[in-house]
Protein backbone atom coordinates (compact mmCIF):
# COMPACT_ATOMS: atom_id res chain seq x y z
CA UNK A 1 0.00 0.00 0.00
CA UNK A 2 3.02 2.49 0.57
CA UNK A 3 4.58 1.47 -2.63
CA UNK A 4 1.22 3.02 -4.33
CA UNK A 5 0.87 6.12 -2.52
CA UNK A 6 5.06 6.68 -3.45
CA UNK A 7 3.85 6.10 -7.15
CA UNK A 8 1.27 8.37 -6.97
CA UNK A 9 3.32 11.48 -5.63
CA UNK A 10 6.06 10.52 -8.15
CA UNK A 11 4.07 10.53 -11.21
CA UNK A 12 2.92 13.59 -10.97
CA UNK A 13 3.96 16.17 -13.27
CA UNK A 14 5.43 19.07 -12.18
CA UNK A 15 7.11 21.78 -14.51
CA UNK A 16 10.57 23.72 -14.64
CA UNK A 17 9.13 26.63 -13.00
CA UNK A 18 8.05 24.68 -9.91
CA UNK A 19 11.26 22.76 -9.65
CA UNK A 20 13.62 26.19 -10.11
CA UNK A 21 10.73 27.96 -7.68
CA UNK A 22 11.43 24.95 -5.36
CA UNK A 23 14.62 25.53 -5.20
CA UNK A 24 15.13 28.95 -4.81
CA UNK A 25 12.91 28.99 -1.58
CA UNK A 26 15.00 26.21 -0.08
CA UNK A 27 18.45 28.10 -0.76
CA UNK A 28 17.38 31.35 1.37
CA UNK A 29 17.82 29.63 4.71
CA UNK A 30 20.68 28.19 3.88
CA UNK A 31 22.41 31.21 2.76
CA UNK A 32 21.29 32.64 5.57
CA UNK A 33 22.81 30.35 7.65
CA UNK A 34 25.70 30.21 5.87
CA UNK A 35 26.29 34.25 6.13
CA UNK A 36 25.67 34.11 9.27
CA UNK A 37 28.42 31.19 10.17
CA UNK A 38 30.72 33.83 7.92
CA UNK A 39 30.61 36.48 10.19
CA UNK A 40 30.84 34.70 13.35
CA UNK A 41 34.10 32.66 12.02
CA UNK A 42 36.28 35.33 10.47
CA UNK A 43 39.12 33.07 10.98
CA UNK A 44 37.68 30.79 8.19
CA UNK A 45 37.29 33.74 6.05
CA UNK A 46 41.05 34.86 6.57
CA UNK A 47 42.48 31.31 6.57
CA UNK A 48 41.13 31.20 2.42
CA UNK A 49 41.77 34.34 1.56
CA UNK A 50 45.22 33.44 2.49
CA UNK A 51 45.06 30.29 -0.13
CA UNK A 52 43.23 32.45 -3.00
CA UNK A 53 45.72 35.55 -3.02
CA UNK A 54 48.35 34.17 -4.83
CA UNK A 55 44.93 32.63 -7.15
CA UNK A 56 43.01 35.80 -7.82
CA UNK A 57 44.58 38.85 -6.27
CA UNK A 58 42.48 41.14 -7.26
CA UNK A 59 38.68 39.35 -5.40
CA UNK A 60 40.25 37.20 -2.89
CA UNK A 61 38.25 38.61 -0.39
CA UNK A 62 34.96 38.28 -1.70
CA UNK A 63 35.71 34.77 -3.08
CA UNK A 64 36.69 33.94 0.24
CA UNK A 65 33.61 34.89 1.71
CA UNK A 66 31.66 33.37 -0.98
CA UNK A 67 33.34 29.85 -0.23
CA UNK A 68 32.86 30.09 3.13
CA UNK A 69 29.07 30.86 3.15
CA UNK A 70 28.52 28.21 0.36
CA UNK A 71 30.61 25.59 2.16
CA UNK A 72 29.16 26.29 5.91
CA UNK A 73 28.01 22.75 6.57
CA UNK A 74 31.91 21.32 5.83
CA UNK A 75 33.31 24.11 7.80
CA UNK A 76 31.03 22.80 10.41
CA UNK A 77 32.15 19.19 10.82
CA UNK A 78 35.84 19.69 10.51
CA UNK A 79 37.52 22.22 8.53
CA UNK A 80 40.65 21.35 10.58
CA UNK A 81 41.23 18.39 8.64
CA UNK A 82 41.92 20.24 5.60
CA UNK A 83 43.82 22.99 7.91
CA UNK A 84 47.39 23.21 6.50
Amino acid sequence: MRVTGLRRLLSRKVSVEAMLEIAMWLAIPYLVIGIGWTFFNADDVTRIESHLQTRIPAGSELAAFGATTAMWPFLLFGHEVCAP
